[in-house]
Order: C-alpha cells, then sequence, then structure tokens
C-alpha cells in the first residue's frame, strides 16, 4: 500500500498536466436522489441516539453541522454540541444478506487526490478523497465507510464514473446504518503532515483534521438544475460566529489557495489578520487589521444561553461576556499559520475544558 506521503507526490505530478480551474456543477453521489424532492429520513441515515432516558432514531444526526450530542440548557431548549463534517446518504439497493449494493460516484469532475483502502486506520474506514478546481480554489470530496474502493490516486473521473461501493467500514457502523459518508472540503495547509506527524498522523495532509467541511447538501441542492457552484457566493451567505486576530508572519498556504477570502488591501502587509469563522469552525473572510498581536487572540463572539464550547466545536469557551480561545481552538487556528516549518507561536497545553454545559 502507498504510503500518504508517495500518494501525495503522484498526485502533485500528475497535476500538473490538469485542466485550468472553472465552473463545477456538482451531482448526487449515488442513485438515491430523494434529497431532491423527500429529503429527511429517505436520504439521510439515522443515528441511534438515547437522550434524556429515551431511545430514537433520528435522521438529522445524519446531516451536516451540530447536529449531535443533544443537550438541554438552562433556557429549557435543546441544543447539540457534537459536529458532523458530513452527510450520511442511505443506500436504496441491498442484496438477499441486506448487503448495501449501491454504487458510488465523484460528486463532479476532478482528481483522485488519496485513498485510504485499510479500515483500521480511521473511523472513516475506507475512503477516498477527490480535488475539484473551481474558480475560487481547489475543494476537496471526502466518500467514507466505503466497502470498496475501485480507483487510483491521480485518476481523472466524472460523475459517470463508479469509485467504490457503500458500505460500513469504520469504527460504530453495522450493515443495518450502512451509508456513503459524503463531505466537501477547504484544505488548511499543504504542509499538515509536518505539524502531525506519524505515527498519529497516518494520512498526510488528507487526514480528516486538515479538512475543513462546509454543508455538501446545501452544494448538491444548489446544482440540482446544472447550475455551476460558487464557493464566494455560498460563503457570503454563511453567518459569522467569532472572530480570532492573528500575527501576519507571512501569507497563509490557505490564503494562497482561496485568496477570495482575504478583503484587505493587496497591495500593503498588514500588522495582523482577522479571521470570521462560522459556529461550525469554517473560515469564511480574512480581513486585514492594523492591531498588533504575537499570539492568536479572540476579539468577537456572537452571544449564546449557554457556554460557547458547546456550539463552537470546543474551540471558544467561557460565557459571552469572557469568551476565550480554548487549547483546541488555538491548536486549530494554528494550522493555519503554520509557516516555513513552524508556528508562530508556541503550542499550547491540553484544554480541560468540558462539554456540554
Amino acid at each position: 500500500m502507498r504510503s500518504p506521503l508517495l500518494q501525495l507526490l503522484m498526485f502533485l505530478l500528475l497535476s500538473l498536466t490538469g485542466t485550468a480551474a472553472g465552473d463545477l456543477v456538482f451531482h448526487l453521489p449515488t442513485d438515491n436522489k430523494s434529497l431532491y424532492d423527500k429529503g429527511g429520513d429517505s436520504y439521510f441515515m439515522y443515528v441511534d441516539r438515547t437522550f434524556e432516558g429515551k431511545t430514537t432514531k433520528p435522521w438529522e444526526g445524519g446531516t451536516w453541522g451540530l447536529v449531535r450530542n443533544p443537550f438541554r440548557a438552562s433556557n429549557g431548549n435543546v441544543y447539540y454540541s457534537r459536529m458532523h463534517e458530513g452527510i450520511d446518504v442511505k443506500p436504496i439497493l441491498r442484496d438477499e444478506n441486506n448487503e448495501p449494493l449501491d454504487d458510488v460516484r465523484p460528486i463532479a469532475h476532478g482528481q483522485v487526490a488519496y485513498t485510504s483502502e485499510d479500515p483500521r486506520k480511521s473511523n472513516y474506514g475506507r475512503y477516498i478523497v477527490i480535488a475539484h478546481k473551481i474558480k475560487e480554489g481547489t475543494v476537496y470530496s471526502l466518500y467514507a465507510h466505503m466497502a470498496s474502493v475501485t480507483c487510483q490516486v491521480g485518476q481523472r473521473v466524472s460523475p459517470q464514473d463508479t469509485i467504490g461501493r457503500l458500505g460500513y467500514s469504520g469504527v460504530g457502523l453495522n450493515k443495518t446504518r450502512a451509508h456513503c459518508h459524503l463531505e466537501l472540503c477547504l484544505m488548511i495547509n499543504a504542509d499538515y503532515d509536518l505539524i502531525d506527524q506519524p505515527p498519529s498522523n497516518k494520512h498526510g495532509v488528507f487526514n480528516g483534521q486538515n479538512l475543513i467541511g462546509i454543508n455538501v447538501a446545501d452544494v448538491l441542492r444548489a446544482c440540482k438544475n446544472g447550475k455551476p457552484f460558487s464557493l464566494s457566493r455560498y460563503f457570503s451567505r454563511q453567518k459569522e460566529h467569532y472572530r480570532v486576530r492573528v500575527p501576519c508572519i507571512g501569507i497563509m498556504d490557505f490564503l494562497k489557495r482561496y485568496p477570495f477570502l482575504y478583503k484587505g488591501r493587496r497591495d500593503r502587509r498588514p500588522t495582523s489578520l482577522e479571521i470570521a469563522f462560522t459556529k461550525e469552525g469554517v473560515p469564511i473572510a480574512i480581513y486585514s487589521s492594523k492591531e498588533k498581536v504575537d499570539a492568536p487572540i479572540l476579539v468577537k463572539c456572537t452571544p449564546m444561553p449557554f457556554l460557547q464550547q458547546n456550539c463552537t466545536v470546543n474551540r471558544v469557551k467561557g460565557s459571552s461576556q469572557d469568551a476565550t480561545l480554548t487549547a483546541s481552538g488555538m491548536r486549530y487556528v494554528n494550522n493555519f499559520l503554520w509557516l516555513e516549518g513552524r508556528y508562530p507561536v508556541p503550542a499550547t497545553q491540553p484544554d480541560t475544558s468540558s462539554t456540554p454545559q
């Protein structure tokens, strides 16, 4: 089996002959088309949930966002603290032994960037990553829990091709809950394999920790009638939840990949940068700032009726009045800042913040 580094080198070499970026229409990954009409439990695989003594199988747990680990806040309402970065697509074909038979296809034209065929190496089980060049940069689709993988790194693929079969490989799944976990992601840093090295990192830059999932169901619905997807238009409609000011020590690899996110002047180097995040941790804009900082610092946070760690994937902690970055949040932001083989500030110690509250 090829190493993640060798797979990356092969992908980059083959990418040199790639076509120019342009408009892309994204398609459904399987023959399950109910996302376009019924949706709900016809499309999304449920999760098994026990909350306040009641056992349920909510399909909402198979959608994108903060949809898992329910808790009841002091105002009496139920919220969710655990992030699900993709969507779980139900199979529609099974054999007499209840094994799923659905083929999985790329959601757009692209190039296979990575495959992990050993289900023991990740909670994703067997998974595939495909790179798609669009006007605003390169985005990556990820297909997890595969029963089989039938594509190779460097292979050019289209929505008509089969890349494997839907399955239930990975931790915590069984035949009944077989599904295709689908993500559409941004890559944080092309040097992530230097930040997080083996043996803890078995997948190089295609480690899930280096890929930021956006709501791929929104993307698929937006392209239903053949309209190309615009990442910049999509991000312009997202709501900022918190903002982090960081030292500017050079051009982030992330900004090189997605330059449309930068909202400052391009003819001068800012003193610092401010990254605007959604509550799910998606960076939707980067602003210039004249304020000097030596380390990442939270400068803005939307008030919530409970502690911030319960709605920010544990990256911000405290109340709305005294919110700060958690150690996990600091590590997350630092991954954007890793430049020339170093962080701009020392790594922090593990965080002890509890979630949920």
